[in-house]
C-alpha cells in the first residue's frame, strides 16, 4: 500500500470514517483507501478486503452480461413467421426486411460474444490472490509428495530424467540421476517414477 492525500471524499474501508479532500490516507487500488494506520496487514484480511472489492466489480460484469444475453436472444428469437417462411429465407435476391433481421442477429451473435468474455473476466476478477499464495501452494505440493516419495524412491524429474532420492531435506530431495550425477532438486520439480508416463514413439 502506499500513503497519499485524498482528492475526493470518500470513506476509510475499515470503520467507516470520512477520509475529506486533502487528508492523508493508505490506498490500494484492489482494496480502496483506509485511514493512516487502518490499514490490513495481515494476509487474510487482505484477501477479505480483495475478494470483497472483486466480488462488487465481479458482479457488475455478470450484469452487464446478463442483460446482453437477455436482449440477444429476443432478438434471435423475434419473428418467429418469418424466421419459419423457408420461402422468405431462401428466396434469391434483394429482402430489406430479411436483411435488416439478418443485421440484427448477427449484432445480437456478437453481443452474446461480448457477454461471454464479460463473463470470464468476472471469473477471472474473483480469483482472488495475495503475496505468498504461489509459494503457500507449491509448499502443499512438498508436504503431499512428502507422503509418496521418502530415501530409497524412485523419482522423475521434468529436467534430468529418472533417480533415485538419497536425502531428503526440508524443501528438496537430493537425487542420484541416471545419467551419472548426483543433484538436490526442489521437491516441486519430481514426480514419484510410477507416474511417470513416457512419450510412445509413432
Amino acid at each position: 500500500m502506499r500513503l497519499l492525500t485524498v482528492k475526493w471524499a470518500t470513506s476509510c474501508k475499515r470503520c467507516g470514517e470520512v477520509l475529506e479532500v486533502g487528508k492523508e490516507a493508505m490506498y490500494e487500488k484492489s482494496m480502496g483507501l483506509f485511514c493512516v494506520g487502518h490499514e490490513p496487514k495481515d494476509t487474510e484480511e487482505i484477501r477479505k478486503f480483495r475478494t470483497d472489492k472483486a466480488e462488487a466489480k465481479a458482479e457488475r460484469l455478470d450484469e452487464w452480461a446478463e442483460k446482453r444475453e437477455v436482449k440477444a436472444e429476443a432478438a434471435l428469437n423475434s419473428f418467429p413467421t418469418m424466421r419459419h417462411d423457408w420461402a422468405f429465407i431462401t428466396q434469391p435476391g434483394h429482402i430489406p426486411a430479411r436483411e435488416r433481421m439478418n443485421a440484427a442477429d448477427d449484432r445480437a451473435r456478437e453481443s452474446l460474444r461480448v457477454a461471454e468474455r464479460l463473463h470470464s473476466r468476472a471469473a477471472s476478477i474473483r480469483d482472488v490472490r495475495v503475496a505468498g499464495d504461489a509459494e503457500r501452494k507449491r509448499q502443499e505440493l512438498r508436504d503431499h509428495l512428502d507422503t509418496l516419495i521418502s530415501k530409497g524412491s524412485r523419482v522423475y524429474d521434468w529436467c534430468f530424467g529418472d533417480g533415485e532420492v538419497i536425502q531428503v531435506c526440508k524443501k528438496s530431495y537430493r537425487i542420484k540421476f541416471d545419467r551419472g550425477f548426483t543433484y538436490a532438486r526442489d521437491k516441486s520439480y519430481v514426480i514419484p517414477a510410477d507416474q511417470h508416463k513416457p512419450k510412445v514413439e509413432a
